[in-house]
């Protein structure tokens, strides 16, 4: 079935939830967080959950005799505390309103809860992905988040060099469609920030590689393309310049691809909501490849929260 978008209204992004491990990605994410704030007038909520399993070492269980580190951890909280006011400072003095939230427990499930208690509109993450140790702590977090909170969640990767200075210019936003409900969820977003931004949309739709005769694939193209120009109202063809792209192979790689090529600054893409936190969008865990390998961050839409004008 196809969904066609309403003409969207401009977006109201009150809160947002930016979750820091203070490393450098998360310094990028932050930069993120703190521009799209600025633009819409936002709180910013900066989080940091201290795992006491992640400081549970071989060492200092050896040191306090298997025993809860306290001692440890008392000085573990303290240094954290301390990181995350010179974060709130820096933030407030870029002219942002934000506020500290320190708490324990696991990661993924106190970021859900602060997210849910303060009613964040949007997520701001960085996930390190598959590519280095940690990847199972903010990579998996990002992973979690991503695909079981109820607002939209706007994932920072490995390879996202670039950082607004001040607020983000979104010139090309890729939104990528399986034309299920789930994906549909992430197009009113797609199209309210391309108006906002003054950006141009380009619509694409990945065909898996089995279609592999010209005549079919002839016929594919031919389908999908109507079905992606229906996606878009006539009245807002004038200011979103929709561009349609069909691609064949793999899911994740092709729109990736696809971003690169166009140098887009964002891409949308919904989810299906999962309270496991396991992806499956396009049923294959898509968007989390996706999210590893943009070099821009990729806003994620699960549908159960989504963006209101």
């Amino acid at each position: 079935m196809t969904l066609a978008l309403s003409k969207p209204t401009r977006i109201a992004i009150k809160n947002i939830l930016l979750a820091t491990d203070f490393s450098p990605l998360s310094t990028r994410a932050m930069d993120y967080a703190l521009s799209f704030a600025r633009r819409y007038d936002s709180t910013v909520i900066a989080a940091h959950v201290i795992s006491p399993a992640l400081y549970a070492t071989p060492s200092t269980a050896v040191m306090y005799g298997g025993m809860d580190p306290l001692p440890y951890l008392d000085s573990v909280r303290r240094e954290l505390k301390h990181r995350l006011e010179e974060l709130v400072l820096a933030a407030e003095e870029s002219g942002v309103k934000c506020l500290p939230a320190l708490v324990e427990g696991g990661i993924a499930e106190q970021l859900r809860y602060i997210a849910e208690e303060r009613d964040i509109d949007l997520i701001v993450i960085g996930t390190h992905g598959a590519e280095r140790w940690n990847r199972l702590v903010m990579g998996s977090v990002a992973e979690s988040v991503a695909h079981s909170a109820r607002c939209p969640v706007l994932t920072v990767g490995p390879r996202v060099f670039r950082r607004p200075k001040f607020e983000a210019i979104l010139k090309h936003i890729i939104y990528a469609t399986d034309f299920s409900a789930d994906a549909a969820h992430a197009a009113p977003g797609a199209l309210s920030f391309a108006q906002e931004y003054g950006a141009r949309i380009t619509l694409t739709h990945v065909v898996p590689p089995e279609v592999r005769t010209q005549s079919d694939r002839d016929m594919v193209l031919s389908s999908f393309k109507k079905e992606l120009e229906k996606l878009v109202p006539d009245d807002a063809r004038d200011w979103c310049q929709p561009e349609f792209a069909l691609e064949f192979g793999g899911s994740s790689e092709s729109i990736v691809e696809l971003a690169e090529e166009r140098g887009a600054d964002l891409i949308v893409l919904g989810t299906r909501k999962s309270n496991a936190g396991v992806l499956t969008y396009f049923k294959s865990g898509v968007a989390y490849h996706v999210m590893c390998r943009a070099e821009c961050p990729v806003l994620t839409v699960t549908g159960e929260k989504e963006f209101k004008g």
